[in-house]
């Protein structure tokens, strides 16, 4: 409808084009025209039609619904001004006849090929019998006394001829177009399917997909590309390929690469494959990107292979310990035996003493380890761990009163529910503070936090204590190490193994000097799930 209201519009002001080249040449040649019976009467059709576009203009908005009757009123009004104007300028001896064939044409565009041939009978029938009437004297235009009823006929019969012929002819042409237009708009369609098909594709594909010429410019970023980047494709459009990944370089090769990729001070880990892109005669005319952010992936295999680690070092060392603890037990035995039947004094007796008293020491570290290596199973409950956290802050403020300054903060969303063994968290939990509070000074600050993020609860114990040394960072887990004086290594490992006995993860971070964060991430009780506002970090 509407491409019919545009080409409707364009007849109305091509119709008012004509009349006004026309009475612009009456204007200039109105001396030499002979052919002009009636000049005053041209001056009249003039700005009649000028008058009936205005009308036409006007309607155009308000024409949906009654399109074609509108249409057949200009039929009707044209076929009769072009009549007139036919009359008016000599009738049979007019030169303007050929403005019927025209407006058939034109008429025909716009009806399409169902519609020319009733313009081209009622141009016909008006164009008959408005020569009939100028025969007969009927319409008083005057003709040579040479024309005989002859002629008349011959030039109705001529022009209704080429009426019906232009009209078949017409109608044979839109049919064709009629159909190239439909063959056209069927191609445009499936192009544009095909279009948001490959655009939808390459939208959703997961991995990041960027094209460049062969320079490196950027033409294309699909959305992935965007989220691994933090480039919306607008900006990308402005670098280059190097500017953003800077492990490629120019000139650009193709293969398989892995480099680091910064963005919010936080570098990803980035897997990149590279190719080119041929034309028709193999040459190069540009280059395909596709790479995948693997950061998560990384972690998960540097992951397992610490816990494969832990564990081939928690069996290894659990061996070891079965394999002290019975000599050990037998050396006691003998010193006891040794001290009771002997009358030792002073310096011997002491020193079995202490021999006795290490004894001891070295049976309760391998009686907790062996605990370790060998735990009983946890005992799954639903609970509320910012109960349990808050349990854990009274012991601890009460363990503080004795050391100095210490602040203890803490942040604890409520409502957070797991399902978890609560003897065994508290567990984990007293580790990680008590390791916090030994970590700082007389007036250090440790801060405890528990948040909800994406169905899993987030525990923080943050310390501005002297932190861990970057060579420690991948060993605090290990049984056995420690850095304290007095510590026997098993608390954290202990804190390890819970941790992932209730599928959950335990992370450092930390830098010398400014202290130390462990975070506990463990997955909520689906049953008591509750999204908290604001606690996001």
């Amino acid at each position: 409808m509407v491409t019919k209201i545009k080409k409707l519009k364009a007849l109305i002001f091509f119709r008012v084009l004509i009349t006004y080249i026309l009475l612009a040449a009456f204007l200039i040649y109105t001396e030499k025209f002979t052919v002009l019976l009636y000049p005053q009467l041209l001056s009249y059709l003039a700005a009649f039609i000028f008058f009936i576009t205005i009308v036409y203009i006007l309607l155009l908005k308000h024409i949906k619904r009654i399109f074609k009757i509108f249409v057949y009123l200009q039929i009707f009004v044209d076929i009769i001004s072009i009549i007139f104007l036919i009359m008016i300028t000599g009738g049979i001896d007019s030169w303007f006849s050929f403005l019927l064939l025209v407006n058939i044409i034109g008429f025909g565009i716009i009806l399409g090929q169902k519609s020319v041939l009733y313009v081209a009978s009622i141009s016909s029938i008006a164009y008959g019998i408005a020569i009939e009437l100028q025969f007969y004297k009927v319409i008083p235009v005057p003709f040579s006394d040479t024309l005989r009823s002859v002629d008349f006929f011959y030039n109705i019969f001529a022009n209704i001829t080429a009426m019906f012929l232009i009209a078949y002819l017409n109608r044979h042409l839109i049919i064709g177009l009629e159909k190239t237009s439909e063959t056209l708009q069927k191609t445009q369609n499936s192009f544009r399917d095909l279009h948001a098909f490959h655009k939808e594709v390459l939208e959703n594909i997961p991995s990041g997909l960027a094209y460049t010429d062969i320079e490196g410019q950027i033409l294309l970023l699909n959305r992935s590309g965007e989220q691994i980047t933090g480039y919306k494709k607008e900006d990308a459009y402005n670098f280059k390929i190097m500017d953003i990944f800077h492990f490629i370089t120019y000139p650009i090769t193709t293969g398989h690469f892995k480099g680091t990729f910064a963005e919010n001070d936080s570098n990803q880990i980035i897997e990149m494959n590279i190719s080119t892109h041929l034309d028709e005669n193999n040459i190069s005319i540009g280059y395909v990107f596709t790479f995948t952010d693997i950061t998560r992936v990384t972690e998960m295999e540097r992951y397992m292979k610490e816990k494969e680690k832990l564990a081939a070092i928690g069996e290894l060392s659990a061996n070891i310990a079965h394999e002290i603890r019975n000599p050990l037990a037998a050396l006691r035995t003998s010193i006891e035996m040794l001290k009771e039947k002997t009358e030792a004094e002073g310096r011997e007796r002491k020193i079995m003493e202490i021999a006795l008293r290490e004894m001891d020491r070295l049976n309760r570290i391998i009686t907790d380890f062996l605990i370790y290596s060998n735990p009983n199973p946890p005992e799954f409950k639903t609970i509320l761990l910012s109960q349990v956290l808050k349990e854990i802050l009274s012991m601890l403020n009460q363990h503080v009163r004795s050391n100095g300054n210490i602040k203890i903060k803490y942040n604890l969303a409520e409502q957070v529910y797991i399902r978890a063994d609560e003897n065994k968290l508290k567990q984990v939990f007293w580790n990680l503070a008590l390791n916090a509070v030994q970590a700082v000074d007389f007036n250090g600050e440790v801060e405890i936090s528990l948040i909800q993020k994406g169905g899993f609860a987030k525990i923080f114990f943050k310390d501005n204590g002297k932190g861990i040394e970057p060579a420690n960072m991948v060993k605090i887990f290990y049984p056995f190490f420690t850095t304290k004086k007095d510590g026997a290594g098993l608390g954290l490992a202990m804190v390890y193994r819970i941790v992932n006995e209730h599928r959950g993860v335990v992370n450092v971070t930390s830098k010398p000097g400014e202290g130390a964060s462990f975070l506990v991430v463990l997955p909520l009780d689906p049953e008591n799930l509750s999204v908290l506002e604001g606690n996001n970090i």
